[in-house]
């Protein structure tokens, strides 16, 4: 079959674990000898976006091959490139919003390379950064659709909702102009939406989106299982990755940390983000809080392979967080705040630890009580292989094939 994934953001230009899905998607169908193209976004001005495109080859041709896959990418008409819009004020964004639903100009722009390559399937995930028309284009080309779903952004633009703010006057606001609304009729209902998470699926049926869909629950991919004999040391080593962000956890995290008095606790962060400043601040006094900015892959694993825990503090509903699955499929047991679908991965005491969200007290005891019997650490190891062998590509790819073609 021809295949073809539309996402909003696509390796090299990542923010968080979607695009990451996304890229494991296409070259798992693409091993599995189907015919897979990408759609995605890429920045007007290329000279900031240098070091990244120099990376990995990338020069600004509307079309690249990246790991064996064909990416189309173009520029979306906007305010500005999707992944600047920490740089504007409220104003600015709330209109950018507005040109990225009704975008003709990213309508177009895919519709001429669908004409072109002509797929027989298209497979969507995030598309705020490329227009909410698209679903619609889909559907006139009479194409068979199947919808990922990633976070929250179809009911509020940030995607993010946190816990105990979920009346708070941005979602309001929103909520009010009946934003959830317009998107649920724009995105109409696909031939099928996969979510990682039983949470997720829920939470959009419960808003009336997608209700003539067939709805499924399919766990995210992981590239492979990594075996990592670690040397013992004295030492806890604790890695938080992700956005750095309020809403992830992060501030409560750094400020919690520094009540642990234990000198052999270190904790380290990877990543960037909006609150990076206000984090390195609250934690210059302490020398065990380590950061590391962000890091490429070929940096980051000799990394995470001296870690003995990850840490997830978020605040806001998740999904399925893709740093969890790195995680486990490292041996690495996780300790992560219960909120959204979470639960559904992280085990208490089998493959890591939970703790109620905002709870940094009871976070803090859990930290305590893992340093003092972590020697039993990586007695976890194989647990946390367990729980994410489904998710191996190689089967996730054979679950996505029976969706995308089930009389096969």
């Amino acid at each position: 079959m021809k295949i073809g994934i539309i996402s909003n953001l696509y390796p090299p230009f990542i923010r968080g674990g979607a695009e990451l899905v996304a890229a494991m998607q296409a070259e798992g169908l693409k091993k599995a000898w189907q015919h897979v193209f990408v759609v995605s976004s890429r920045p007007a001005s290329l000279r900031i976006y240098k070091k990244v495109l120099f990376n990995t080859g990338l020069w600004g041709k509307n079309k690249d091959e990246i790991n064996g896959v064909d990416v189309y990418s173009f520029n979306p008409v906007n305010l500005y490139y999707y992944l600047d819009d920490y740089k504007y004020p409220v104003f600015i964004r709330l209109l950018w919003h507005i040109i990225d639903i009704f975008n003709i100009f990213s309508y177009f722009s895919v519709k001429k390379i669908l004409l072109v390559e002509k797929p027989e399937i298209i497979i969507t995930h995030n598309l705020m950064g490329i227009g909410f028309l698209v679903p619609n284009l889909i559907r006139k080309l009479r194409i068979k659709h199947i919808h990922i779903i990633h976070d929250l952004q179809l009911v509020t633009p940030s995607g993010l909702i946190v816990k105990n703010q979920e009346n708070s006057f941005s979602h309001k606001f929103f909520r009010t102009i009946g934003y959830h609304k317009l998107l649920a009729w724009l995105m109409g209902s696909p031939d099928v939406v996969i979510s990682p998470s039983k949470f997720l699926l829920d939470f959009y049926t419960e808003n009336k989106f997608f209700e003539q869909s067939k709805k499924i629950v399919l766990a995210n991919p992981i590239r492979s299982l990594i075996r990592i004999d670690k040397k013992p040391t004295p030492n806890l080593e604790l890695i938080y990755l992700g956005q750095i962000h309020k809403a992830k956890g992060i501030l409560g995290l750094i400020k919690s940390f520094q009540k642990i008095k234990l000198p052999h606790i270190r904790l380290h962060v990877v990543g960037l983000g909006q609150d990076l400043n206000k984090t390195k601040d609250l934690a210059k006094t302490d020398q065990r809080i380590i950061f590391h900015g962000w890091l490429p892959n070929d940096k980051l694993a000799p990394l995470l392979s001296q870690m003995d825990v990850m840490v997830v503090p978020s605040l806001c509903y998740e999904n399925s967080p893709t740093v969890i699955y790195e995680s486990l499929s490292m041996g690495i047991p996780v300790l992560a705040a219960e909120i959204g679908g979470v639960a559904e991965l992280i085990k208490e005491g089998v493959n890591g630890w939970i703790f109620p969200a905002g709870d940094y007290e009871t976070m803090v005891k859990k930290i305590g009580n893992i340093y003092a019997q972590r020697d039993k650490i990586k007695l976890m190891a194989d647990n946390c292989y367990l729980s994410v062998a489904d998710s191996l590509m190689d089967k996730y790819t054979q679950n996505l094939l029976k969706i995308i073609n089930p009389d096969d």
